[in-house]
């Protein structure tokens, strides 16, 4: 039993650089047991995202699937048979072309379930009450999907965005205000509920970002993430997002959502600032993926290739060591960290518009 469950956590170990590099840099700053916990969740979150939007499954099997994973939690005595059980149809997607290491994530899920049952309660619930509620808010957006005559995603307006952005990343940000609170007890009263009131806008943020980033890979896709009522505003459809001959008015719709996401990170920054300085480590786990962002955002809207699908520019190697680097040194100053976002603003406002 004990072999098990050490071979159930260095699976998720050298799982999660195969689906997430970024989030195996900065979960991996974090104190243990939180650690491990945190991994647990990312990878739980991870597998809800690859059956919401995966080309490998029929449309009208992914609300089924996410069904069925949200009640495998929280865990029941026969989680084992449950969770084989559900995982045992991706094996045999694991051989398709392109199915990728999130696809072999899905089909060995009861590797994270036995790691994470090992996980003390206390820290078990927060992440059970965040997939929860994430898989049932993508179930209704995977429904959609499957209900429209060509199995492809719209988002309508602004509000049904951000409906899609809490479930899928606003739970996040949640969860791990809470799990902060169980492993650091100082971390409650007033400042915890400052926390609790900006968390969702903290992946808010992130995904917004992730969106203008993807904008060009999800069209292709089928899937259009930029609200219809934005779009129109630019006397846009959704679906000519992609056309060459319509890309000032693109670029002008992916400015308006890139605009959504700065005020977005700015509520991040103050959700970071409330985590006491002492805490150099949950700071850090924030302030990294926060100030990517910025850059990406800045980045993506910088370049004209983010409306070309497979032309997506990345921030270099270099460029993120020198933004990580940055944060560290400024970690313990409130005021230092302040003058470093403002800074990193400076440079993404020109592409805002």
């Amino acid at each position: 039993m004990e072999r098990a469950r050490r071979d159930a956590e260095r699976f998720c170990r050298e799982m999660l650089p195969r689906v997430s590099r970024t989030f195996a840099l900065n979960i991996g700053v974090l104190p243990e047991p939180l650690c491990a916990v945190v991994r647990q969740a990312y990878l739980f979150c991870r597998i809800a995202d690859t059956v919401e939007d995966s080309p490998h499954l029929p449309a009208a099997d992914r609300p089924v699937l996410l069904a069925a994973y949200r009640s495998l939690f929280p865990l029941a005595p026969t989680w084992e048979e449950r969770a084989a059980a559900w995982a045992a149809p991706f094996a045999a997607l694991t051989a398709l072309s392109g199915a990728g290491a999130d696809v072999a994530l899905c089909a060995r899920a009861p590797e994270v379930f036995r790691a994470f049952a090992a996980m003390p309660p206390d820290y078990r619930a927060p992440v059970e009450a965040c997939v929860r509620e994430m898989t049932a808010g993508m179930e209704t957006f995977a429904a959609r999907r499957a209900a429209s005559a060509d199995g492809t995603l719209h988002i309508e307006s602004v509000a049904d965005l951000e409906a899609y952005c809490h479930y899928v990343a606003g739970t996040v940000g949640q969860m791990l205000c809470a799990l902060f609170a169980i492993a650091r007890p100082g971390l409650n009263g007033e400042r915890y509920q400052r926390m609790q009131a900006l968390a969702g806008r903290f992946g808010l943020a992130m995904q917004l970002t992730n969106i203008v980033q993807d904008v060009a890979e999800d069209a292709r896709r089928g899937d259009f993430y930029v609200p219809r009522a934005v779009a129109a505003r630019h006397r846009l459809r959704p679906d000519d997002i992609l056309d060459p001959a319509r890309r000032d008015a693109a670029a002008a719709v992916v400015r308006e959502l890139g605009r959504h996401a700065a005020g977005a990170l700015d509520a991040a920054l103050e959700f970071t600032l409330l985590i006491p300085r002492r805490e150099a480590r949950l700071r850090l786990f924030c302030l990294w993926p926060l100030f990517l962002a910025v850059r990406t955002l800045g980045q993506a809207l910088h370049d004209e290739r983010m409306l070309i699908p497979g032309q997506r520019p990345r921030i270099g190697r270099n460029e993120v060591r020198r933004c990580l680097g940055r944060t560290v040194l400024a970690v313990g100053s409130n005021d230092a960290l302040r003058r470093l976002y403002a800074r990193e603003c400076r440079e993404l406002a020109p592409a805002l518009g």
